[in-house]
């Protein structure tokens, strides 16, 4: 996106009714930003407190916490740049400007500020909220729905007046801090407390929108320990040829090692785009461990790699947002990966979801999910969605394993278990779930792929579900068309 720089020092221009205090009062504060402009009301509040709104509406900030004064201030749609001249007369400040494209046409935003006592640069400290985990809050209507605290998801009517539009986000408080211009979507961030299903309910009749969700919260599933297993199953495969295409793993990230060496071809960070996708959580890593073919399920071996592209869509503590999600599935298709795969689930059904997804198949990619950690028979998506692989998990008996999800949404039932040299939120060891199961199925795709590059999905979906019907089962809510066993694997890669 476009940045421009801007500096300013000594500068005295009058504002509103601006003014510096020196000595504390009764704090009242209150911050709107409407693309380059600025509605601030003030009274007696600090400095650092207006920093933290700053960073609340989604601009990264710096600042030297040595920094001691009280404001008041009061202006209603006054340029940001020239107010921020007058608030900071008597500092250095570096502002960072961006462009926020979308159906709205170019939105400036306000993305970096850093804020420092002149030549004292190194004094400006990142505020430590700027990068913290999802705030995540929960529905109180008893639904357990969670979402991020205080933003929505907005698509809006097409042929609505883009003059409306800006009035009514002025209307919400809000502040458009990204976008997703291939699906037309914004995410807004709204003063904090904001009553979010309230809000969207009342979107919902508003004709300027076509849809609004609040930003549903997702988290991964806490794949199960177990006991007696045997060590990690690591080998080193082939390297893949150069013009095979990757599967994506949509996760917490990757911890690099020596077996994933020439199976990784790139990463991404969808939560902090100029940063590197690190894995603090682990499951990232092991599910790349899984798709790569670098590590197989309990009892599996494989001769032969797939290449991974590992993107960061969950934080430290497991957590995404709808909207991290959707950027970063649009992120694999545009990176030319042919599989998605989608370690996690949810019970909530987001149509923003399901449409990013119906994007992605159209585009040519596999969309593959796991079922789901708890025996409900309820759907959970996105493995539930239409054209969705969903995958439950079995033992390496081929058996059910017994705390997998079922229900008419499964498609095909995998190797759930494994044993990891890297553990999730806890040390290495033999763990069950469907993420594996999902990663394995992916594995299996990636290596069909690389012997039939040009198959569509509906090609690879019917030898799939071909292979592991061969022995005539019918489809039953425990493993859909049937079990994807070694004899299955063989029959899928026609070997």
């Amino acid at each position: 996106m476009p940045r421009g720089r801007c500096a300013g020092y000594g500068l005295a221009l009058l504002v509103g009714s601006v003014l510096l205090l020196m000595t504390a009062s009764a704090a009242a504060l209150s911050l709107a930003l409407d693309d380059d402009r600025i509605s601030l009301h003030a009274r007696g509040a600090s400095l650092s407190d207006l920093m933290h709104q700053f960073a609340h509406f989604g601009v990264d900030v710096a600042f030297d916490p040595a920094i001691d004064v009280r404001i008041t201030a009061n202006v209603d749609g006054a340029s940001l740049e020239r107010t921020l001249e007058e608030l900071l007369d008597a500092f250095t400040y570096v502002l960072t400007w961006d462009v926020v494209p979308g159906p709205l046409g170019p939105l400036t935003r306000l993305a970096e500020i850093a804020v420092y006592t002149p030549g004292q640069r190194e004094r400006a400290q990142p505020l430590p909220d700027v990068f913290s985990d999802f705030q995540v809050v929960r529905a109180g209507d008893g639904s357990g729905v969670e979402f991020i605290a205080d933003e929505i998801i907005i698509g809006f009517a097409p042929g609505a007046d883009i003059n409306a539009i800006r009035v009514l986000i002025r209307e919400l408080g809000g502040t458009v801090v990204d976008s997703l211009p291939d699906l037309g979507l914004y995410r807004i961030r709204l003063p904090p407390g904001t009553n979010i299903p309230a809000l969207v309910a009342r979107l919902a009749r508003n004709p300027l929108v076509a849809e609004a969700e609040p930003n549903y919260a997702y988290r991964l599933p806490p794949t199960q320990p177990r006991t007696g297993a045997a060590s990690p199953n690591l080998q080193t495969v082939p390297v893949p040829r150069p013009d095979a295409a990757p599967v994506a793993v949509l996760d917490s990230g990757l911890s690099m090692m020596p077996e994933l060496d020439g199976l990784v071809l790139g990463g991404y960070n969808a939560l902090h785009p100029n940063r590197d996708p690190v894995d603090v959580a682990g499951h990232g890593t092991q599910m790349a461990l899984i798709a790569s073919g670098a590590l197989s399920p309990d009892g599996r071996s494989t001769d032969a790699g797939v290449p991974v592209l590992a993107i960061r869509s969950f934080d430290d503590q497991g957590v995404t947002s709808n909207f991290a999600m959707m950027r970063s599935i649009l992120h694999a298709a545009s990176e030319g990966a042919r599989v998605l795969n989608l370690s996690w689930g949810s019970e909530i059904n987001s149509p923003f979801m399901e449409d990013t997804l119906r994007t992605a198949r159209q585009r040519g990619l596999l969309v593959v999910a796991s079922a789901g950690n708890e025996p409900t028979n309820r759907p959970v998506y996105p493995a539930a969605y239409e054209g969705v692989i969903a995958v439950s998990a079995t033992l390496p008996d081929g058996q059910p394993w017994p705390s997998s999800n079922y229900g008419d949404f499964v498609t095909i039932g995998a190797p759930g278990t494994a044993s990891f040299p890297i553990g999730f939120h806890g040390g290495p060891g033999a763990y069950a779930g469907t993420s594996i199961a999902s990663a394995y199925v992916s594995h299996a795709i990636g290596l069909y792929l690389q012997q039939h590059p040009r198959a569509t999905p509906t090609q690879v979906l019917r030898a799939l579900t071909q292979a592991v019907q061969a022995d005539g089962t019918p489809r039953n809510p425990q493993t859909g068309y049937g079990v994807l066993t070694q004899d299955a694997l063989k029959r899928f890669l026609g070997r």
